[in-house]
Formats: structure tokens, C-alpha cells, sequence
């Protein structure tokens, strides 16, 4: 089969994903055919939804549950976590050679990227001419725009370096029609013709997606959820005026930044307030939730507890900070302590609910306060400490002062890190800031474990035990050249069959 990117059917429709309740029932692709199902607005509408059930519950292999693994991925590269070296998935990942090596997760990212913006660019070829409600045809317009200019903003920040570093990098194909086996395969855009069709997409759908528009579930993108995209391509893009206006009016919108107990109960629930958008999980629809087999590092629910922090880390936060009173060294969950002797730094930031469930958060109002933030430290603008000091004081650490210019654009970023720990934003920010990733082996070989045991009449003892603690291992890059900025190894490739099948690249 060629060309990843052009030459898989249209409708691979997705019907096969029930997602998340009523709205998304659907029949099965090939009882219609392609062209049937966009007579209707209803029918487009579950092409826009059972895309997104693609997207977010695609597997290649377990280590790659949809979207999310797009995130792991760029946290497990990054400077603050430590994968447990006995615990399967997102090794290589850790140690870079998982992207250079052009399989695995980089031909599920093209695939799943392209196969969404070739349902997105169906969707906006028909519906036009289909039948139905004026207004809901204008609004699921608007999100298949949304949609597609999200795609387009993860190949711009994963297969590029930073904008500014080189404006006229080759990037990736842009496709803005439906594509078929007889389609010419598209030559590379240039990463900033790739970051110009995501804001141009995403400012589509804030024209067309009204205002008042109530979403039933949080998967779904309203309003607010594009003002963030908004905020987050600009940023990335290095429009600093739009990042700070955008980010501005969805603050206006949402300001809410979770309490100590909301933060502390598990980062699995999209109803949380501070959720701008997320992916719910349903014990029907659960795919997405094997994500925090991953990230669940405290409860015996995980099976592989993988994405433990670095003891360094933890050195970051400030006490009193509430975060800084969930990363603590231990074994691994459920393990007897009589036979255990090894520790690892474990975040309890995400943890799963009963039955094993899981929402995935996919943008936070933190983030766009940060957002916000970075856009006015780098505008010179005052209220840039003021809106990094509101995420700071929500969570008890202390307050920035006397910060201006590149302290505070370093200070910014780096409470990105201690705050969207784990979210999928570490390896996009050292790229997009022309960063080198930064780890230091751990100085201690052992440490002091404390824990309580009860006797047979339930009186509790505190009792302490030496164990060998774990920092990072993944020291330097596959080639064991040091970390630098702008290294190869930090981008997304193109898959080789994509380069096999495809002459124009």
C-alpha cells in the first residue's frame, strides 16, 4: 500500500469506535458507501466524532494507546522523568533511539495525523452540500477545522526544529483535499507554511464554532478549547502578541485553577473545572486509559509504573509547595518490603480510578495562565509575573519577584515543567526553545526508606529501610555524544515507507 499518508480509504470511517455515549453511535463503514455518509450533517458529525475515537484509541503496539502516546513520548524524552528500566513501554523512547530509528511511533504518529486530516478535509469537501440544520452544519465545519489545524500543529512541533531556528526547514506534506489511491503524493512544506495552516485552521473554527455553543463532553472542541489551541500555536509559532491576546480572552472565559484536593486526586477526570478539554473513559470505551499504566506510579491498579520522576526534580519545588509533598521515593506498588531494595522517585499526580479508568487531559487553564505568561515576559509586558505568581499561589509555592527579561522567561519555563509534568509538553518545549535536554546521575546510592507496619493488634510502628535509589540512567544520546540543542535525535522522522513511496519529499 503507498503513501502513508494519501493512500489509506477515507472511510476507515471509525465506526467501529463507540465513543464515549449517545451521540456517537455509529453503523459500520462498510455498510455505506464513502460518499453516502456526507449527504447529511448527522453523518459528518460521526465522521468527526468516530475520527476523534481513532485518534485518541488507536493502538500499533500497547506502548502507543493513540494521541496520548504522542505525549509520553515527548515527557519520556525530556529532562524529568526516569523510566523504571524492568517495565515495558517508552524505553527507547527515554533513550532516543525509539524516533531516530523511523518505526514504531513515528509511522503511528503519520498515520494517525494524516488519516485524521484526510477525514477532516471529507468532512469539509461535503458538507456544504449536505442536508440539515444551518447551524450545526457551521459548527461541526468549525471543528473539523479545529481538528485538522490540531494535527497540523503536532507535525509543525514534532517534525521541525524551532521556527526561528530555520523558518524554511522542510517539514511535512500539506494536505487540504480529500486524497485517494490516484492522488500525487505532496512534496515537504516548510515548518513555517506547516504552523501557518494550523493557525489558519484553528482561526476558521473560532469564526465558525459559535460562541455560545454548549458541548455535551469535553472531547468535543468549543469556543474555549480553540481560543487554547490559539494560544498554544502562537506560542509555539513565536507570535508572542496573538499567545498573549488569545490566551487573554480564554482567561476571561475560564480562570479556574484546581484546588490542593482536586490536584491530589488523581488527574483522571475531566469534570474537573480547571479541564479545558480531555478524552472521558467509559468502561465500554477504555482504550486510552492504558496510558496510566504508565503514569500511575503509586497504586497497585498499575502494571508498569514506569514514569517516575528524577530525584532532582523534586529539588525544583518549593516547600509548602503541595506538588513537591506527592513526589517521594518508594518501591514498586504492592511490593512486599521484606523483599524490596530498590526505590524509585514516584509523582502520585496520576492515578486510576476504580475499574482501572482513566480520563486524559489534553489542555488545562495552568497551561494557558503559562501560555500567557510566557507571551508577556517575552513582550516585556508587567502582567507577565502576576499571571505566573496566580499558578504558583494555587499551589502554596513561593511567589516570583524581581524577575524581568530572560529570568523570568526561564522561570516561566520552568514552571511549566513542574506544573505539566507528565501532560506531554517536556520535549516540545526544549524544542521550540532551541533547549538541550538536561539530566545528572543521581548522586546517592542509597537512601533511607521510611514506612509504617501494624502488628496483629493494629498498633503502627514507623520502621525505616536502606534501598538502592534510581535516578537517570539514559545519560547522553545513542551515539553517547553529549545532550546539545537542536540534536536529530530529538525529532520525529519520517516513516521509511513513506520515503520508499513517496518521490516528492
Amino acid at each position: 500500500m503507498k503513501n502513508y499518508s494519501l493512500y489509506t480509504k477515507t472511510l476507515f470511517l471509525l465506526f467501529s469506535f463507540v465513543l464515549i455515549s449517545c451521540d456517537l453511535d455509529t453503523s459500520p463503514t462498510d455498510a455505506v458507501e464513502e460518499k453516502e455518509v456526507f449527504k447529511t450533517v448527522s453523518g459528518s458529525e460521526k465522521v468527526l466524532n468516530g475520527s476523534w475515537g481513532q485518534l485518541m484509541e488507536t493502538f500499533s503496539t500497547y506502548a502507543n494507546p493513540g494521541f496520548g502516546s504522542f505525549l509520553r513520548t515527548s515527557d519520556a524524552m525530556g529532562n524529568d522523568v526516569v523510566l523504571q528500566t524492568n517495565k515495558y513501554g517508552f524505553g527507547n523512547h527515554y533513550q532516543f533511539s525509539a524516533l531516530y530509528g523511523k518505526g514504531g511511533t513515528n509511522s503511528h504518529s503519520w498515520n494517525l495525523s494524516y488519516k485524521t486530516i484526510n477525514n477532516m478535509n471529507n468532512i469539509l469537501a461535503y458538507i456544504d452540500d449536505s442536508k440539515g440544520d444551518a447551524g450545526e452544519k457551521r459548527r461541526i465545519k468549525g471543528q473539523a477545522y479545529a481538528l485538522r489545524g490540531f494535527m497540523y500543529l503536532h507535525l509543525a512541533s514534532s517534525y521541525a526544529f524551532a521556527i526561528d531556528k530555520d523558518p524554511n526547514a522542510l517539514a511535512v506534506p500539506i494536505y487540504l483535499k480529500p486524497t485517494t489511491a490516484n492522488t500525487q503524493p505532496g512534496k515537504r512544506a516548510t515548518v513555517t507554511e506547516v504552523y501557518n495552516q494550523a493557525l489558519a485552521d484553528l482561526e476558521e473554527a473560532l469564526v465558525l464554532i459559535p460562541e455560545g455553543y454548549v458541548r455535551k463532553q469535553k472531547f468535543q472542541i468549543d469556543h474555549t478549547v480553540v481560543l487554547g489551541l490559539l494560544s498554544r500555536a502562537n506560542l509555539y509559532a513565536r507570535n508572542w502578541q496573538k499567545a498573549k491576546d488569545y490566551s487573554d480572552r480564554l482567561l476571561v472565559k475560564n480562570d479556574y485553577l484546581m484546588t490542593e484536593n482536586e490536584y491530589k486526586t488523581g488527574f483522571n477526570d475531566v469534570n474537573n473545572r480547571e479541564w479545558i478539554w480531555g478524552h472521558p473513559q467509559t468502561p465500554d470505551q477504555s482504550g486510552a486509559s492504558y496510558q496510566f499504566h504508565y503514569l500511575d506510579v503509586t497504586s497497585t491498579d498499575s502494571f508498569y509504573y514506569s514514569f517516575n520522576a528524577d530525584p532532582h526534580f523534586k529539588d525544583l519545588f518549593d516547600d509548602g509547595d503541595y506538588r513537591k509533598s506527592m513526589i517521594n521515593w518508594a518501591p514498586d506498588p504492592g511490593a512486599k518490603i521484606e523483599n524490596a531494595s530498590v526505590v524509585w522517585m514516584r509523582y502520585a499526580k496520576f492515578k486510576f480510578k476504580a475499574g482501572q479508568l482513566a480520563d486524559i487531559v489534553l489542555m488545562r487553564t495552568s497551561e494557558i495562565y503559562l501560555i500567557n505568561a510566557e507571551a508577556k515576559a517575552r513582550l516585556n509586558d508587567g502582567d507577565a509575573i502576576n499571571k505566573l505568581n496566580e499558578v504558583k499561589r494555587a499551589r502554596h509555592a513561593a511567589l516570583a519577584s524581581n524577575l524581568s527579561g530572560n529570568d523570568l522567561v526561564e522561570a516561566i519555563l520552568l514552571e511549566r515543567r513542574k506544573e505539566l509534568f507528565g501532560e506531554g509538553f517536556s520535549l516540545v518545549d526544549i524544542v521550540r526553545n532551541q533547549k538541550s535536554v538536561v539530566r545528572k546521575k543521581y548522586e546517592l546510592d542509597k537512601v533511607d526508606y521510611t514506612y509504617v507496619v501494624k502488628d496483629e493488634q493494629g498498633k503502627e510502628e514507623v520502621k525505616t529501610k536502606v534501598m538502592t535509589a534510581n535516578g537517570h540512567y539514559a545519560l547522553n544520546l545513542p551515539d553517547q555524544s553529549p545532550f546539545v540543542a537542536n540534536s536529530p535525535y530529538y525529532l520525529y522522522q519520517i516513516p521509511a515507507v513513506e520515503e520508499r513511496e513517496n518521490p516528492n519529499l
